[in-house]
């Protein structure tokens, strides 16, 4: 029907009259009012509004007006338990809603709903699915936006987890067509023999590899359990059909704990869910910039509309965040026992925030053998929510959920982000690890720091807690692209947890204790107060430039939508657009990323002119590009195109580890260098946690493992190369005073047992023994027991590895410079000639030394001469 008159909403709360409802807030009325004005029939609209604004009564105020125009209504929300409040609100005011939920749809609920009487509340999972009951909505709100991400674009992902089972079946016969294509990738050999760490970064298969064995990928997933047996009821089984006719149309990631078949954005447009609606409301605190709203979510450009003046100070309570002061990992000894510590205070009920399901998974084992009780959220099964705040005592568990968690009374105090929210997919770590000046991923960063520090604050009367565990968080809070993307409102809490941060565990532990003491009990009164400083003087501050500033994700999101479709050349063109955009933002890496994008898009048209033009566009994008690992990456692309062989070497390894290293520890690396340093020298403990960051110099994973582990090594290396994986398995020998004497026997038989162990773990890795020693002889028994296990290490040449090493990192760390991809790529230019030129360097000096000690002379010479 037509429909003119503008909406009065004071109007319509006033005619409601609802006893707990009486008058809009002023926030309110200014956004419901430029929504009257301006918004009626804007398609993609975004409403950011503070946390406890009151953003749920002005969406149920504009679904009343969208039932009075005859538009049916669907409020999405990302938990069953916020589905109910929001019930629970809208009854309160006197609006008609009916709640829907898995199996659990009625027959007049759904009439009402799709005949525009009443507002149909639901979970994303529930609206956006392969078969959904609830039919398209003239209006769909989306309540805590960006919850929609994970839904929309699960519904043309095809994940595969490397998990026991018919799933790592099929996760090890991709991976061995991959391998046995080409040895491109080196880190396919540790990810397929099961000795990748979870942090390893996942590799993208070029789409001219994918192509090669798509036939026989196709045939395997085909036959796979996963997508025909549904007593196993994995969502493979659904998505399947979907992604099955456009596999030669998609991005494939392998990383170590799955292998992601995807669009490279969700093609939402297609979705009639989606598609048929009139109006979409995006709802958040948090919104961030349109440009990655529209990229996450696969849709059309989107419009924001905000309130003007931010809440009052302690209108949603009072919150401390505290970050880890150390460099331990977020889970280490004791880190972990500090963040427990916490729990204890809280009475012991914690949520655990993590940043993927492989992590979550790690924390959840973790807990359990130590006997806490664990409650973990998945997605689309939100019932332990409910099951948890049930209970006295236990930790909740999420993957990925920064938003959509109302945890706020008395039902959470204490918060943990485990990791430095930047990663939640194998696309996004794909983005950090390969294209490091992609801004969109630092803003998401500062969002979901945002949305995770609102989870248990809502009233004046909430009291909270957050702890940061990674070592990382403070350098990527003090990011300018991070602090940009955090809002006004949220700043002070970020600033003084980075004041925190600068006095150490001393500070962390004090800014703990004082926040569990009562309220009104004063610090003690031993405690002497910090002295004050002077205040500074206000200035503008530093602008960060990047994608905040650049609206590339229209052109993006085409082309991945046009791609999928099989329009060849509107996605060539789409993606070239995003790629010009992209590099006059001076976002070198990600602007190339696009240029793959184009000449996938032509690759996959198959004509011979179009083989050309994906040639030519990867060409263009190379010409001149700075040596960083994406485009070394794009270089043997390139060559494969052209017919000939580039083969893959060792030095990316390095620069992974490093970038990665570097991002972690900012400003403190050569700090965190040092420490290495002196763990090495120092006792037998430290010798086996300096060998830890050692691995990370040489580019490989260290970790010491439980001891409880069978035959516990003192530390485990483990790297991949084209031909294989490789570990080493470390016993350190440290002698209290004194010269020492020869090994013996006793020595080398204790890790002749552990590598025993590693090896019938590790099937299909190359497993040998490093015996770290001050000694300088052996007994012949012992040298003739070690002959083709175990490499001698004399422990000055593993302090002179590490010196050279850590003086290149060091080197490197400075040319980079303000880290953009040309003065990366001309750090790695210049620091890649100091560095060990044979292939596979590191693999050879520590291979069995047949009796004999490897020296630091024998290190000096795998280095060229400076």
């Amino acid at each position: 029907m037509a429909y003119i008159a503008k909406p009065d909403f004071d109007q319509t709360l006033a005619d409601f009259g609802s006893a707990r409802f009486t008058q809009l807030r002023p926030g309110q009325r200014q956004v419901l009012a430029a929504y009257a004005e301006q918004h009626l029939d804007a398609a993609d609209l975004a409403i950011e509004m503070p946390t406890g604004e009151g953003k749920t009564l002005l969406a149920l105020l504009i679904a009343d007006h969208a039932l009075d125009r005859g538009w049916s209504v669907a409020y999405l929300t990302g938990t069953r338990q916020l589905a109910a409040r929001v019930e629970e609100e809208a009854k309160v005011l006197g609006l008609d809603v009916v709640r829907f939920a898995a199996k659990d749809y009625g027959g007049a609920k759904l009439d009402d709903y799709h005949q525009a009487q009443a507002v149909g509340v639901m979970n994303y999972w529930v609206y956006f699915n392969s078969s959904p009951i609830p039919k398209a909505a003239d209006l769909v709100i989306f309540d805590d936006a960006h919850l929609a991400e994970q839904p929309l674009s699960g519904l043309q992902t095809l994940r595969i987890s490397d998990k026991p089972g018919p799933a790592r079946q099929l996760y090890q016969t991709l991976c061995e067509l991959v391998v046995a294509h080409t040895d491109a990738y080196p880190g396919l050999s540790a990810m397929l023999d099961g000795t990748a760490r979870p942090g390893t970064p996942p590799e993208l298969l070029s789409f001219s590899d994918w192509d090669a064995i798509s036939g026989p990928a196709r045939d395997a997933i085909e036959a796979s359990p996963l997508v025909t047996d549904r007593a196993l009821k994995d969502e493979a089984m659904y998505v399947w059909p979907t992604v099955r006719d456009h596999l030669t149309q998609c991005g494939i990631l392998i990383g170590p704990s799955g292998i992601e078949i995807r669009p490279y954005h969700p093609p939402t447009a297609l979705n009639t869910q989606y598609s048929r609606a009139k109006q979409r409301i995006y709802l958040s605190a948090t919104l961030g910039s349109m440009d990655d709203l529209q990229r996450r979510v696969g849709g059309g450009p989107v419009t924001r509309l905000a309130s003007a003046s931010p809440l009052p100070a302690g209108a949603t309570g009072e919150r401390r965040l505290v970050l880890n002061p150390s460099s331990e990992p977020a889970i280490g000894q004791n880190v972990l026992g500090w963040a427990l510590a916490q729990a204890q205070a809280a009475g012991g009920r914690a949520a655990w925030l993590c940043a993927s399901h492989a992590e979550a998974d790690t924390l959840e084992e973790t807990l359990a053998a130590q006997g806490h009780q664990v409650y973990r959220l998945r997605p689309g099964d939100d019932s332990v929510v409910e099951t948890w705040s049930r209970v006295a005592r236990g930790h909740l568990i999420t993957a990925g959920r920064y938003d959509g968690l109302d945890l706020a009374g008395d039902l959470c105090k204490l918060v943990i982000i485990t990791t430095v929210p930047q990663a939640s997919s194998e696309f996004e770590r794909f983005v950090v690890a390969y294209l490091g000046d992609a801004s969109f991923m630092r803003h998401r960063v500062g969002q979901r720091v945002t949305q995770a520090l609102g989870r248990a604050n809502r009233e004046p009367t909430d009291r909270s807690l957050y702890l940061g565990l990674d070592p990382s968080f403070a350098q990527m809070l003090a990011d300018p692209a991070v602090r940009k993307s955090i809002p006004a409102g949220t700043e002070p809490t970020i600033r003084a947890a980075l004041e925190t941060y600068d006095q150490g565990w001393d500070g962390a532990l004090r800014a703990c204790a004082t926040f569990w003491q009562p309220a009104a009990q004063p610090p003690a009164a031993t405690e002497a107060a910090a002295p004050m400083d002077p205040p500074r003087k206000a200035r503008p501050g530093r602008s960060a430039r990047g994608s905040s500033d650049v609206s590339s994700a229209d052109a993006e999101v085409s082309a991945a939508t046009d791609l999928w479709l099989g329009d060849h050349a509107g996605a060539a063109k789409k993606a070239s657009e995003a790629a010009a955009q992209l590099a006059i933002a001076g976002e070198t890496e990600h602007a190339a990323f696009w240029r793959y994008v184009e000449a996938h898009a032509h690759f996959d048209r198959g004509r011979p002119q179009d083989q050309v033009a994906a040639r030519r566009a990867l060409e263009e994008a190379t010409a001149g590009g700075p040596r960083t690992t994406w485009f070394r990456r794009l270089a043997r692309t390139v060559a494969d195109l052209e017919g000939y062989e580039h083969a893959a070497d060792d030095t990316d390894r390095f620069f992974l580890a490093w970038d990665e290293w570097r991002r972690e520890a900012g400003v403190r690396l050569d700090r965190v260098l040092s420490e290495g340093r002196a763990l090495l020298t120092g006792s037998h403990d430290q010798q086996c946690e300096g060998l830890t960051r050692l691995a990370r110099l040489v580019g490989a994973s260290g970790e010491r493992p439980p001891r409880r582990e069978q035959s516990a090594t003192d530390c485990r290396w483990t790297w991949s190369t084209v031909k294989r994986a490789e570990r080493r398995v470390w016993e350190v020998k440290t002698v209290p005073k004194g010269e020492p004497n020869p090994l013996n026997r006793g020595d080398v038989n204790q890790l002749l047992g552990q590598i025993e162990v590693e090896t019938r773990r590790s099937g299909k890795t190359r497993v040998f023994g490093c015996l770290l020693t001050p000694a300088t002889a052996t007994q012949d028994d012992a040298a003739e027991a070690a002959h083709d296990k175990i490499v001698l290490v004399n422990h000055g040449a593993a302090v002179r590895l590490y010196d050279v090493l850590a003086d290149r990192l060091r080197q490197y760390d400075a040319l980079c410079g303000d880290n953009n991809a040309e003065a990366r790529g001309e750090a790695r230019t210049r620091i890649e000639a100091l560095l060990p030129q044979e292939d596979g360097w590191l693999g050879k000096l520590l291979a069995p030394s047949r009796g004999r000690f490897i020296t630091a002379d024998d290190v000096g010479a795998v280095f060229p001469s400076t």
